[in-house]
C-alpha cells in the first residue's frame, strides 16, 4: 500500500468544487448560457475554477411527483420559461439509517450527499465546454449520462466526490450529466393498488428521453449517449438493457460495481407498503384506499416511518427496492439473452478488489480479509454472472477489476479498493479533499479517464485510446491500446492499479472461481 498521508477535510475546497456563478462571464446566448430545451430556456454559469465549463445544474426533466404523482410515472416536464440552473437541485428522499457507522460515515463522507431532500427532485444537472469549444469540433460531442447508486435507497447528484467540471474542463471533449431519480418508497413502493411498482426505474428512462431530445442544443451528440452508473446505478444501467431491447437510445453502458442480480426483492404480497402505510395512521384499508391515504402523508414523516423503524433494528425489517416486474426488473436474466430480448449495445463493466471494506460495519482495524471476501462478493458475483450472460449473447463487453490502493482515498490500509473508490478517481476529485495524490494515482485517473470517454466516442469500437500527455500508459507500453472484448476462461479483464502496475490484461478465474 502507498505511504499513509495526512488525512483532513478542506470543507472550503467542497465550496470552491461545487462554486457560485462568477460575473466575470457574460451570461448571454452568445457565450452558450442560454439553452432553450423542452423545460424551458435554460440560463447556466461559468465558475472562475472551472471557466471553460459551462454549467447548468438543477435542469428539470419532470413534473414534481408529488400529490397524485406520488408512486406514480414521471410525467415529463412542461416548458417552465426562463429557468436560473445556477445550483445543484435537492437530492430525493433519502433514507437513513442511524445505527450503524461505515467507512462512508467514519472517513469517506465525500460519498455522501450535501444538501436537503425533496420529493421535488427530479432535475439533472449538466457540465459541458464552452461554446467556442464546441462551434470548433466537427461534430456534436460524445455525452456520458451518470446515474448515481446508493442501494436504491438514498443517493443523488450533489455529491462531492462525483462533480464532474474539473474532468470537463480537463478534457473540453465532452459532456457530463448527473440524474436524481427517486429511491426507497418513493421510487420503488412495490405497493398492491399501483401498475408500476419501479417508478425509480422510470425516472431514468425519461431522464434519458429529454437527454435524447434536448443534448444537441448543448452541443451533444444525441446518437453518442453513454449511460454510466455506479452500485445501485450500475445495477440500473445493466437491467436497462433488458428493459428497452428495440430502443435503447443510448450507444454505449458503463457499470462500475453492479449488475441486474443485486436487485433482490422478494416481496411479492406487498407487505412491506402495507406495513409502513399502518405506521403513517393508513392501516386496515383496501389496496386503493391504501395509496390514497399515503399519497396524503407529508413526505418527511413517510421518510421517518420507513427510517426510524429500520434504524431501531425492529424485525422483521422492512425496505423498497425494485422488485421484479418483468417490464423493468426480470426474473430470468440468462433466458432473455437466450431469447434476444436485451439491446445489442456494447457494455464496460467490472468491479473492486475490495468492495465489501464498504459494506461492513466499521471497525478501526476492520473485520478481518475472510468477511471483506464475503462482502466483496455482493458486488463481484452479480457482475461475473452479468459477464457470462453478455457472453452468451455474444453482446460487446469489455470487463475490469479496479485496485488502486490510495492513501488519500484509503486511509486505513484495509479500505483498499473499497466500493466506490474508484470514482474519484474518474470524476477527477481525487486530489480535492484530503492529502495530494501521488504521480502514479494521476496517471490512474487519467487512464481511466481516458478509457471511459474513448468508449463514449465510439462504443462500436470499444475503450482503445489511453494516452497520458506523451507518456503511454497500457499494458503493451505502446501508445495506442485496443482493448480486448471480454471471454469466459480467457485473460481478457484488465486490471487496474493492481500494485505499481498500470495495467494488464489477466485471466477473471479467482474472481469468479468464489462465486
Amino acid at each position: 500500500m502507498l505511504a499513509r498521508a495526512f488525512f483532513f477535510t478542506a470543507i472550503f475546497l467542497a465550496l470552491e468544487v461545487l462554486g457560485t456563478p462568477t460575473s466575470a462571464f457574460k451570461r448571454s446566448k452568445d457565450a452558450g448560457l442560454l439553452v432553450q430545451t423542452s423545460s424551458g430556456l435554460i440560463e447556466g454559469f461559468f465558475n472562475s475554477t472551472t471557466p471553460d465549463v459551462r454549467q447548468f445544474l438543477g435542469v428539470p426533466y419532470a413534473e414534481p411527483p408529488t400529490g397524485n404523482l406520488r408512486f406514480s410515472p414521471p410525467q415529463a416536464a412542461s416548458s417552465k420559461g426562463n429557468i436560473k440552473a445556477h445550483k445543484l437541485p435537492n437530492s430525493c428522499m433519502q433514507q437513513f439509517d442511524l445505527s450503524s457507522s461505515t467507512i462512508y460515515t467514519t472517513y469517506e463522507t465525500e460519498f455522501l450527499v450535501n444538501g436537503g431532500n425533496s420529493e421535488d427532485c427530479l432535475y439533472l444537472s449538466i457540465w459541458a465546454p464552452g461554446i467556442n469549444r464546441i462551434q470548433s469540433e466537427k461534430r456534436p460531442l460524445p455525452v456520458l449520462l451518470y446515474i448515481p447508486g446508493g442501494g436504491f435507497t438514498s443517493g443523488g447528484q450533489n455529491s462531492l466526490y462525483k462533480i464532474p467540471d474539473q474532468w470537463v474542463q480537463r478534457t473540453k471533449s465532452h459532456i457530463v450529466i448527473v440524474m436524481n431519480y427517486r429511491v426507497n418508497i418513493f421510487g420503488f413502493p412495490n405497493a398492491k393498488g399501483l401498475e408500476d411498482q419501479n417508478v425509480g426505474f422510470l425516472d431514468q428512462r425519461l431522464a434519458v428521453e429529454w437527454v435524447y431530445a434536448n443534448i444537441g442544443s448543448f452541443g451533444g451528440d444525441p446518437e453518442r449517449i453513454t449511460l454510466w452508473g455506479q452500485s445501485a446505478g450500475a445495477a440500473s444501467v445493466s437491467t436497462y438493457a433488458y428493459s428497452y431491447p428495440e430502443n435503447p437510445l443510448v450507444a454505449g453502458l458503463i457499470a462500475d460495481s453492479g449488475g441486474p442480480r443485486i436487485i433482490t426483492n422478494t416481496d411479492t404480497a406487498h407487505t412491506n407498503f402495507t406495513f409502513i402505510a399502518g405506521l403513517v395512521g393508513c392501516g386496515s384499508l383496501s389496496a386503493h384506499q391504501e395509496i390514497s391515504c399515503v399519497r396524503k402523508v407529508p413526505a418527511q414523516r413517510l421518510e421517518n416511518a420507513l427510517s426510524y423503524y429500520n434504524g431501531n433494528g425492529t424485525k422483521p425489517s422492512v425496505s423498497f427496492t425494485p422488485v421484479v416486474d418483468n417490464k423493468t426488473a426480470f426474473a430470468n436474466y440468462t433466458q432473455r439473452v437466450l431469447d434476444n430480448k436485451v439491446a445489442k449495445t456494447p457494455m464496460i463493466i467490472g468491479s473492486n478488489q475490495n468492495e465489501g471494506a464498504g459494506f461492513v460495519s466499521f471497525t478501526p482495524n476492520g473485520p478481518g480479509p475472510k468477511a471483506l471476501a464475503s462482502a466483496t462478493q455482493i458486488i463481484s458475483c452479480p457482475v461475473g454472472e452479468e459477464v457470462n450472460n453478455r457472453n452468451l449473447g455474444y453482446l460487446p463487453t469489455y470487463r475490469y477489476q479496479y485496485a488502486g490502493n490510495f492513501s488519500n482515498i484509503s486511509p486505513l490500509p484495509w479500505f483498499g479498493a473499497y466500493h466506490s473508490s474508484e470514482l474519484p478517481l474518474l470524476f477527477g476529485t481525487h486530489d480535492e479533499y484530503r492529502g495530494r495524490s501521488t504521480k502514479f494515482e494521476w496517471e490512474v485517473s487519467y487512464a481511466m479517464e481516458a478509457l471511459w470517454l474513448s468508449f463514449a466516442e465510439d462504443p462500436t469500437r470499444g475503450p482503445s485510446r489511453v494516452a497520458i500527455g506523451d507518456a503511454p500508459a497500457n499494458p503493451n507500453k505502446n501508445s495506442y491500446f485496443s482493448r480486448p472484448e471480454f471471454k469466459q476462461g480467457g485473460s481478457d479483464l484488465l486490471l487496474i492499479a493492481q500494485d505499481d502496475e498500470l495495467m494488464q490484461l489477466v485471466s477473471a478465474d479467482d474472481i469468479d472461481k468464489a462465486c
